[in-house]
């Protein structure tokens, strides 16, 4: 996935000290990630995943796009399930037209990118206003505002080209791009 390859430079080259990056997953990996979510990861997720199958940080303190890592397929899944079992009877109906078809949590939704309960998350069964795969920044407390992109490859560009072009700071471990927030 070129978009996450140059993504993935911008940040090695700004953050060295950011955790690494996994190689990328097997066939078996994504076969588990899909039985075990119930959910057939969209082809953008699936190349991400075949190019680095998340970060190598278990303390998850060294996300590199507003503290938020790359989650390994253990860490989707897991978040995926806590996720599901503690909100997911919590989830309305939202009345259409709109970008989600859900609140607080579907289990449609498949996270990527989290830092203490926030998330990124790519929807797969979307309102009637929304794309399939688009991605949603879900804090802890959840309020959803307008979709952060229509697809994963949109998102990761966005964030290349906002750190190209000089729009992110660094702070601490991580990149700061307000507009993905």
């Amino acid at each position: 996935m070129n978009e996450f390859t140059r993504l993935r430079h911008l940040i090695e080259r700004r953050l060295p000290g950011t955790a690494p990056f996994r190689p990328g997953a097997t066939d078996a990996g994504l076969e588990r990630l899909a039985t075990e979510t119930g959910l057939a990861p969209p082809a953008g997720l699936r190349a991400l995943l075949r190019v680095s199958a998340g970060q190598d940080d278990p303390d998850q303190l060294y996300g590199p796009l507003n503290f938020h890592h790359f989650l390994t397929i253990d860490e989707i899944v897991e978040m995926h399930r806590m996720l599901t079992d503690a909100v997911g009877d919590l989830a309305a109906p939202v009345g259409q037209p709109a970008w989600y078809r859900w609140t607080v949590w579907s289990e449609s939704w498949l996270p990527f990118l989290a830092f203490q309960g926030d998330c990124y998350f790519l929807d797969l069964d979307p309102g009637e206003r929304g794309t399939f795969g688009l991605v949603v920044f879900r804090p802890n407390v959840p309020v959803l505002d307008e979709p952060k992109a229509p697809s994963l490859a949109a998102f990761l560009t966005r964030a290349a080209d906002l750190v190209e072009t000089g729009h992110a700071r660094v702070e601490e471990s991580t990149l700061v791009l307000l507009d993905l927030c």
